[in-house]
């Protein structure tokens, strides 16, 4: 079995856990301003939504920076993605209709197009299938993997992508 894995950087690992904290305790201010008579009901509704998801975000990176797992693994079954808190896990080589770099924002993405387009959010439940079906609205592909989060370039994730793709195409032509 080859497999290659990527880790995330842990530097940016750090600096997400910093601005998730950060983030969370702008939700406790904003939750505590919405408390005193006459302020804006809406303050308060901006301070849960603000915890919750920026607190989740927290306890993730903060996870991820103790106990240290692969961001992406490209294997003989197909690409693992777990690179966010809704990443798509595995994704099988016949599965994907094609992979390449797509810019939102200025960020690049490793974007991966599945011949279904509801392949990962009908694998996906709860929190998770809804944060899909959002990510989905934003950008076309149905996998996305920051490539500033991964330790390597996106030239080398793509030429490592792409050889493994081979081996798999070969060996199923070979059948």
């Amino acid at each position: 079995m080859n497999t290659i894995e990527i880790y995330p950087k842990k530097g940016r690992m750090f600096m997400l856990s910093i601005f998730s904290l950060l983030f969370t305790l702008l939700g406790v201010l904003f939750l505590w301003i919405s408390t005193e008579e006459g302020s804006p009901f809406w303050l308060g509704i901006i301070g849960v939504i603000t915890i919750a998801f920026f607190g989740l975000g927290g306890v993730y990176y903060v996870k991820e920076l103790m106990i240290r797992k692969p961001a992406v693994m490209i294997t003989d079954e197909g690409i693992i993605d777990r690179s966010s808190f809704i990443g798509a896990g595995l994704v099988k080589w016949e599965e994907i209709e094609s992979v390449e770099f797509i810019t939102m924002s200025g960020q690049l993405f490793l974007a991966i197009f599945t011949f279904d387009p509801n392949l990962i959010i009908d694998r996906s439940s709860g929190i998770k299938r809804i944060l899909n079906k959002l990510n989905q609205g934003l950008l076309p592909s149905q996998v996305n993997i920051p490539a500033k989060n991964l330790a390597c370039s996106p030239e080398e994730l793509l030429d490592k992508i792409g050889h493994q793709w081979q081996l798999k195409l070969d060996e199923t032509l070979g059948e």
